[in-house]
């Protein structure tokens, strides 16, 4: 957020303001200010902020405090408006509830004074001031994990920067942590139209997954396809589309969508390991594998798919095993038979797992099925060498 702009907004505000027919104290509060500002709206450290201009906001706080009760300035809208920026400059620069507290009364007091407005803009500066900080008053409990304190911060600073993306984020986060669901939602979606914030891409994965969290199916469905069509290329937001749907008992919809745009562009290599997920969530793993195959024919280096489609038929083997093992109508040599077959159906996972390896030699994961694939066809030297690159690499 960018507060130092709001700050100098509000110096040259007050440095252009007239200083005809003023008091003594109005003057010397809004020359204490101006100085104050002047530090501030440098690049001095805040350290060095505090010691070199806390003795001109001091200044400015007793001239001002003695305007605010004088026959000539208590009732001017401009004293009130000198009264809140001083007090909301006192509020971060001290980190004083007290005196933010002043500051707002100042803005209401300004506020309802100023009929013609002619103060408008540096009461909107100090109202900005006060979202600096609340912000940091937000960010502090935020970073303690008082989440509720850091909610409530937020918002206060919203309220004096309305729609600002930043404030609109965090708020949402300390919503989630405190589970407050339907005010996280309410912040996020009203992201939802910023795309140029840094952080919309999660805003738009994210906003689903708290719908369901707050057991709005619907909603959650609604915002699974928004975020797979703002961003096709996201492997995240595709899944999360294609899991809600078939969760949701929308199985055929979910695939026939993903068909549908495979007839239209064959060679989308996303669109055929999407089809792939689709497949392996519904537990069709022939069609999974045939769609994995698909994307790697097309990509012999997609990452995703090489690892899916390994782990795909190494499952598939790993099911049939367990069903082997559960069978005690076997006998010994048909068990035997039958593990021996399987050994041979694993060997298809292979060249997609070494090629999984040869893209990313750190992935643990894909090393660690390569030293089941192995030890499932007891081969004992190639076992333990894979062990061995896993122990290197923890």
């Amino acid at each position: 957020m960018n507060f130092k702009k709001a700050i100098l907004f509000s110096l040259l505000v007050v440095a252009g303001t007239t200083a005809f027919a003023q008091s003594g104290n109005l003057r010397k509060a809004k020359a204490g200010l101006q100085k104050f500002q002047e530090f501030k709206g440098s690049d001095i450290a805040s350290e060095q902020l505090a010691q070199l201009g806390k003795k001109d906001l001091e200044s400015a706080k007793e001239a001002i405090d003695a305007a605010i009760t004088h026959d000539k300035t208590k009732e001017d809208p401009e004293t009130w408006t000198i009264y809140a920026l001083v007090y909301a400059n006192l509020a971060t620069a001290e980190k004083s509830a007290e005196a933010a507290k002043t500051a707002e009364e100042g803005i209401q007091k300004a506020t309802e004074l100023d009929t013609d407005e002619k103060n408008k803009e540096n009461i909107t500066a100090a109202g900005q001031i006060l979202g600096e900080y609340n912000f940091d008053q937000g960010a502090d409990a935020f970073n303690s994990q008082d989440f509720k304190t850091a909610y409530t911060s937020f918002e206060r600073a919203l309220h004096y920067r309305p729609g600002d993306t930043t404030l609109l984020f965090y708020s949402a986060q300390a919503a989630i942590q405190n589970q407050d669901y339907p005010n996280a939602i309410k912040n996020f979606e009203e992201l939802i139209p910023r795309k140029e914030f840094s952080q919309h891409n999660s805003v738009v994965i994210d906003l689903p997954k708290l719908y369901l969290s707050a057991k709005d199916t619907t909603k959650a469905l609604e915002y699974a396809a928004i975020a797979a069509a703002e961003y096709p290329e996201d492997n995240n937001a595709a899944v999360q589309n294609i899991e809600l749907n078939l969760i949701t008992g929308n199985e055929d919809k979910i695939i026939s969508e993903i068909e549908n745009q495979i007839v239209k562009d064959a060679n989308n290599k996303t669109l055929h390991y999407y089809l792939g997920i689709a497949y392996s969530t519904s537990n069709n793993n022939e069609k999974a594998i045939e769609a994995y195959k698909k994307a790697v024919e097309i990509d012999p280096d997609y990452l995703e798919a090489n690892k899916n489609l390994s782990a795909t038929i190494i499952n598939q083997v790993g099911s049939q095993l367990n069903a082997l093992n559960d069978d005690k109508t076997l006998s010994n040599t048909d068990y035997t038979a039958k593990v021996t077959a399987l050994k041979e159906q694993i060997k298809e996972a292979l060249p997609y797992l070494e090629k999984v390896i040869s893209l990313d030699p750190n992935d643990v994961d894909a090393l660690r099925s390569l030293r089941g694939y192995y030890s499932f066809l007891e081969d004992e030297e190639k076992s333990a060498e894979t062990q061995a690159k896993i122990d290197a690499l923890q």
